[in-house]
This record gives C-alpha cells, structure tokens and sequence, in this order.
C-alpha cells in the first residue's frame, strides 16, 4: 500500500512537472532546516576567524544559536529573496550581523533556489515564533 505523500508527491510531478517538484522540494527542505543554517552559520564564523572588532559573538556564543533559531523562522522565498522572520527587533539585529554567514550557508545547502539575498522582518503578532 502506497503512502498518502507519495500519492501527492506523484500528482504534483505529474501535474506540474519533475522541475517544479524538485523545487519545491528543495524549498520544503530549506523551510524545514533553518535551525541547522543558523547554527552552520555561526559555526562558520566561528571556526574560520571571521569575527569582528565589533562582533558581540565569542565561542562562548554557541549557546546562544538554538535561541536566535527558535526566535526566528523563514516567512517566504520569492524572486531570489529570503524573507526571515523574528519575533523581536534584538533578534534582527543579531541575525542581520550574520546575514553574510546566513546567505552562505543557505546557498551551499540549497543551491538550486538561487538564493541571493536576506531580508529581515519584525513579526507583529503578540504570540511568540516557535
């Protein structure tokens, strides 16, 4: 007996296409990751000395990865474009200082999209991103 996903996953390649399936795999793959390209990102910085003068974060900062990941989540991809969201105005500024890292590790993990950029956004609503 054939599982209820693969059925789908069979209807969509076969409506739209093998090119559109990919990519839409590849763009659920990217969702569901952003909690290991935040911390491939940190890590990268890290371990190849690419810390700043201005820089708040040490090597004691790899505690503080699960945090900036759970308080922020990808909102959208469209035109090259990652939107990611966070769930306080100190969570964009800390992920705006690793957004050359966070590009970086999303285009080696994800090439296909053609990721070329980051944006930032404040989430609005009262509930907390988890």
């Amino acid at each position: 007996m054939r599982k209820v996903g693969d059925i789908i996953s069979d209807l969509f390649r076969d409506q739209f296409g093998e090119e559109f399936h990919e990519s839409a795999r590849s763009s659920a793959e990217l969702f569901n990751s952003w909690e290991k390209i935040v911390c491939e990102a940190w890590l990268y910085g890290l371990n190849t000395g690419h810390k700043t003068e201005d820089s708040p974060f040490t090597d004691q900062s790899v505690e503080e990865i699960p945090a900036a990941a759970a308080h922020s989540k990808i909102r959208e991809l469209e035109r090259g474009v990652l939107l990611v969201e966070a769930d306080h105005p100190g969570w964009v500024q800390i992920l705006q200082i690793k957004q050359v890292e966070l590009l970086k590790a999303v285009q080696r993990r994800c090439p296909e999209l053609d990721v070329r950029g980051i944006a930032f956004t404040l989430n609005r609503n009262e509930s907390v991103i988890l």
